[in-house]
């Protein structure tokens, strides 16, 4: 009897382990996967309850830290012991849908009981008199050693007040990432972010010293390794200082908004930077380039199609023209890089580049590998022989043809251009042969739902070049090629097709 007991005992045992483990699976940090869990056991609220008893601390915060703030605060209620533990949650992330939320976040952080926080995020649109409540969280996150700070105070005007942000926060030493977005930059005299790796800054009006900001900034982060700027210092010129940051390898500078004033300029010194991504939607006067030496990869695309009203108030030809020198002015400081990327927008703004200054000399660029955005129309086809005329040394080149783009307005088009079958059927066939010699490898993507497979033989370039048909000709005036090991790629999301190009 004593034995049988003993057995059973043992059973008892393994099977709440086996039970405690499929909880585990069950509470997979997933506030989703939580909550079909409760509606599956709330029918047996005893099981339940035994359930969340057996999970230890550690469990019920790792569980609580990856649910929504209200799915933690709610979560107290399944059971007595989980009933205060959202009071010890390391990740806050407040989104405000009402004005009650904001005293919600202030009431949680009165009976907030953790020694630390490692995600503290607020989203919500700023007023003045919330400033108060504003301080006392950002007093907050600093004492609580925060990690991860993110400020988004939702601006939709340029008339809205902004939050000034409190100067103890560029002296947070525990600060990884820092996020800010709508807020006043006043720098205090000392400055000391030794762990920060990563520095955001959207809609900041910097200042007239702006280039001393940004390099007090990086320079006291000697671990900062990436840094985007969004649509900062949009009415008045725009000094992007990195020089006296060793550590900082990616740069984005984007800027969205066509509303800034297009007689500022900006200027670029990132010594240290190996990537560096350029998004604009409307160029201002000038860009100066003074130092990008250690630039491995550079993007360069508009950030969106130029707004019609845009169009009308610049003249069609003017801003056509402003894309196309200010492309032709900023490549030539990127003629090292080894990675170039260049959107479909900047490839039209090219066409009058090839088709009509030929008095202008042309960039010649050392990149090995080239990605090109196009999608192969008439008033594209300039553009991507210019590219490619400049990149002789291309090794690896990538077509993105993504779903066609709405063509420029009149972008210096007229009907007797150019022919564009005969045109591009002599111009792909050159580029083969006097401009492609060290191509290795030549990729066709097809990005989106559409054609996410097909046949490999017979393969059908028609269907997958559908609309493309210009590709189908540089495809076909590969046989040119010297190179006998001349690989083709033809990609989808899901699939690739390899093969090589032979005499």
């Amino acid at each position: 009897m004593h034995r049988a007991h003993h057995l059973r005992k043992c059973l008892e045992v393994k099977k709440r382990k086996e039970s405690d483990k499929r909880i585990h699976r069950g509470f997979h940090l997933s506030s989703i996967v939580f909550w079909s869990s409760m509606a599956e056991i709330e029918k047996n609220p005893k099981k339940m309850t035994n359930m969340f008893e057996r999970l230890d601390e550690r469990d019920l915060h790792n569980i609580l830290n990856e649910l929504p703030m209200k799915d933690a605060i709610r979560a107290g209620f399944l059971s007595r012991k989980w009933r205060n533990q959202w009071k010890y949650l390391a990740n806050v992330v407040f989104k405000q849908s009402t004005g009650k939320e904001v005293e919600s976040l202030t009431h949680f952080i009165s009976l907030h009981r953790g020694n630390k926080i490692k995600k503290f995020h607020v989203e919500f649109k700023y007023r003045p008199n919330k400033e108060d409540q504003v301080n006392e969280w950002m007093s907050f996150a600093i004492k609580k050693e925060v990690e991860d700070l993110k400020l988004d105070f939702d601006m939709k005007g340029d008339n809205d007040p902004l939050y000034i942000l409190p100067p103890f926060i560029f002296n947070c030493e525990s600060l990884v990432s820092l996020s800010l977005k709508g807020c006043v930059l006043e720098l205090p005299d000392s400055i000391y972010l030794p762990n920060l790796h990563t520095l955001s800054l959207t809609r900041m009006e910097i200042g007239s010293r702006n280039g001393r900001t940004i390099r007090k900034i990086t320079s006291r982060a000697p671990l900062l390794e990436r840094m985007s700027l969004v649509n900062c210092s949009r009415f008045r010129n725009f000094n992007i200082d990195a020089s006296e940051s060793p550590n900082l390898k990616e740069l984005a500078i984007i800027e969205t908004k066509v509303d800034l004033a297009r007689s500022t300029g900006m200027d670029i010194c990132a010594p240290s930077v190996e990537k560096l991504v350029f998004l604009y939607a409307s160029p201002r006067r000038e860009y100066h380039v003074k130092d990008v030496s250690n630039c491995l990869e550079f993007t360069f695309a508009l950030s969106d199609q130029p707004h019609e009203y845009l169009w009308k108030e610049v003249g069609e030809e003017l801003l056509s023209l402003r894309y196309h020198v200010v492309l032709l002015n900023l490549l030539p400081h990127f003629q090292h890089v080894r990675v170039l990327r260049i959107c479909n927008w900047c490839v039209q703004s090219l066409y009058k580049a090839e088709v009509y200054d030929k008095t202008r000399s042309r960039v010649s660029l050392s990149c090995t590998n080239l990605e090109i955005n196009t999608s192969f129309q008439r008033w594209e086809l300039p553009g991507v022989t210019y590219m490619l005329k400049a990149c002789s040394a291309i090794e690896d080149l990538c077509f993105v043809m993504a779903p066609k783009q709405s063509q420029i307005p009149q972008l210096f088009l007229k009907p007797d251009d150019f022919e564009e079958r005969i045109y591009w059927r002599n111009e792909a066939k050159s580029l083969v042969m006097a401009h492609l010699q060290n191509l290795k490898i030549m990729t066709f993507k097809l990005p989106g739902e559409r054609y996410h497979s097909w046949k490999l033989w017979p393969l059908n370039l028609r269907t997958f070049f559908m609309g493309r048909e210009n590709g189908v000709e540089l495809l076909a005036a590969l046989k040119h090629s010297s190179n006998n090991q001349l690989r083709v790629v033809l990609s989808t999301d899901k699939q690739h097709r390899r093969f090589l190009i032979r005499q």
